[in-house]
């Protein structure tokens, strides 16, 4: 069978076996791709698992309508993974809650701005996304600082010159955690090994199935449920810690 019947299959049947012989046979195709990243510092089983989450959604998106091979969309797809992958990693000196909000006041301000048809006000902004106004500034600044190649932030010297408690909701929304309970998620999150936080990232964030999650990852997928269980459990105490 070739690619595209694999997908097919797949779509309709959501079988594991169809699944993995889809990954096994285009292993070489990763490998092939990973040779334009030998310049990365990242280690290569590293690489190659963020190559399999590519695949994975190549797999979940590809449309034959389209007249495309599947070869050729998941070659495009999992160089943008990998990519996207690489420029988070030049950002790890970041704590993951300026990572988070910057990217939802970057998202606002595009929004606005397209709908305006002008730069939003700093109070548009703040109520667009339920952050004060000065809230929104430390999120800025203390980006702009971080992110800084040539001078970055240590972990300490972030912890005692942010101002944190600035960065806080306007008013209470249903359904919606406010931005500080967020921001204690996002350190919570910190927390976990990288591994736990890949099998979250995949099963809550980007709603993957057990199987999918184990395939990705090189793991069995009692394996997957075992540490997803473990890795809940661990979030729930740290959360707690916090909140006490």
């Amino acid at each position: 069978m070739t690619n595209e019947q694999l997908v097919a299959e797949y779509v309709a049947t959501r079988s594991p076996r169809v699944l993995d012989e889809l990954v096994r046979r285009n292993q070489r195709l990763l490998h092939h791709l990973l040779k334009r990243f030998a310049y990365a510092q990242e280690p290569y089983e590293d690489l190659l698992q963020v190559a399999n989450v590519g695949l994975l959604k190549a797999v979940q998106r590809f449309d034959p309508e389209k007249g495309r091979t599947f070869s050729t969309y998941a070659a495009a797809l999992i160089e943008g993974e990998i990519r996207h992958h690489l420029r988070d990693s030049l950002l790890l000196r970041q704590p993951r809650w300026v990572r988070k909000v910057h990217g939802e006041i970057s998202a606002a301000q595009a929004e606005l701005t397209h709908k305006l048809r002008r730069t939003p006000t700093l109070g548009e902004l703040s109520e667009r996304l339920n952050i004060t106004e000065q809230g929104i500034i430390e999120v800025l600044q203390l980006y702009a600082r971080v992110g800084a190649p040539e001078e970055p932030l240590t972990g300490d010297e972030f912890a005692a010159g942010a101002e944190r408690a600035a960065v806080h909701s306007l008013r209470l929304q249903s359904f919606t955690l406010p931005v500080e309970d967020r921001i204690t998620l996002y350190d919570a999150l910190d927390k976990l090994s990288t591994a736990e936080r890949r099998i979250i990232y995949l099963l809550f964030f980007r709603e993957f199935t057990q199987q999918e999650v184990a395939t990705a990852l090189g793991l069995t997928q009692k394996k997957v449920s075992r540490e997803s269980i473990r890795a809940l459990a661990r979030l729930k105490s740290v959360l707690q810690r916090n909140v006490i």
